[in-house]
């Protein structure tokens, strides 16, 4: 039995040491120590949305901004520029031919373009999509699970949004 347990041992500390060598050959480094790229984020401009933004809309450049930088804006080397297209799809459907569950996609197309020269230097769409179930018999939870979805899916995209934005300026 104890030799079971010297075994089982043996075999997380190959596994721990296995883990820390791979980290460490593949130049692992945490965002929070890269103050370059930090900086970078923060200089992004995220443009206003529209008067008549739906609440969707609002969640996601709330989101973005505050994920980009929670600081205040520093010296603005990029705007970044968005739109989103919203659609819906019926997944299930009931024998009387009612819709049980849909399906919501965001499309976000977005384009950093470079204050200086007013060049956009990365365009890329991302999508995020989520599903709510509709009950014919609870009202106020089908609608509070809507609203909940449609809160999940902007936030979602936001950070979406930044791993591209993240990744691309990672590689500038």
């Amino acid at each position: 039995m104890s030799y079971k347990i010297k075994f089982l041992k043996y075999i997380y500390k190959c596994i721990f040491i296995f883990l820390i060598i791979s980290l460490a050959g593949c130049h692992f480094e945490p965002v929070y120590k890269n103050e370059n790229i930090i900086s970078e984020l923060c200089s992004i401009q995220i443009n206003n949305i529209k008067p008549s933004a739906q609440i969707y809309e609002v969640n996601f450049k709330n989101e973005l901004q505050y994920i980009l930088c929670d600081k205040k804006l520093m010296d603005k080397k990029y705007t970044l520029d968005w739109e989103i297209n919203r659609s819906f799809k019926e997944l299930i459907k009931s024998e009387s031919n009612f819709t049980r569950r849909h399906e919501e996609t965001l499309k976000v197309t977005f384009s950093l373009t470079e204050e200086s020269n007013g060049k956009v230097i990365y365009s890329d769409s991302i999508i995020s999509i989520g599903a709510y179930n509709i009950l014919e018999d609870e009202i106020i939870s089908t609608k509070a699970s809507k609203e909940s979805l449609d809160s999940d899916v902007s936030l979602n995209a936001a950070r979406l949004v930044l791993d591209k934005l993240y990744l691309f300026i990672r590689r500038r």
